[in-house]
């Protein structure tokens, strides 16, 4: 063997090893990293506390969704839509509340809400004359069940 490659397995293993370290130092500064931006997502949002200009509270308020007349959120208690009209000036700006646009949405959200309330009404109603229908058939039937028992009793 030549003198030269003696050094040759041993500079090999030095530069594995040197690979290795940086390779460690990177995963420990990504573990790192990731623990100190967990409690960051970890932590919750403060949710907001509404106060509307009729005096209704609403405490940890989560926005679903924005129309033109109306916000529906959920809160502590459940949810609401609450029309912006009621809400205070800082609200009212942050959802771009416009007096015309969401007189034009509420025309339209009550006429829907008349159009829903008489179609379930006329469902309610339907339901009803079936229930009446069935209940008069059941009594029928019983009646009918009830004569020929009678009658079967009389037969000599």
């Amino acid at each position: 063997m030549k003198a030269g490659n003696l050094g040759k397995p041993q500079l090999i293993a030095g530069l594995k090893r040197d690979r290795l370290l940086v390779v460690k130092a990177l995963f420990y500064l990504i573990i790192t990293l990731l623990a100190l931006a967990i409690p960051a997502y970890a932590d919750t949002p403060h949710l907001e506390t509404w106060t509307t200009n009729d005096g209704t509270v609403y405490q940890e308020v989560k926005v679903i969704r924005v129309e033109d007349d109306a916000v529906t959120i959920l809160d502590k208690e459940g949810g609401a839509l609450v029309p912006l009209v009621k809400l205070p000036p800082a609200l009212q700006k942050r959802f771009s509340y416009d007096p015309v646009k969401a007189k034009i949405a509420a025309d339209l959200r009550a006429k829907e809400d008349a159009e829903n309330a008489k179609l379930l009404q006329a469902d309610i109603d339907a339901a009803g004359k079936a229930k009446l229908a069935q209940q008069i058939a059941d009594a029928a039937k019983l009646q009918a069940a009830q004569a020929a028992v009678a009658n079967a009793g009389t037969k000599p």
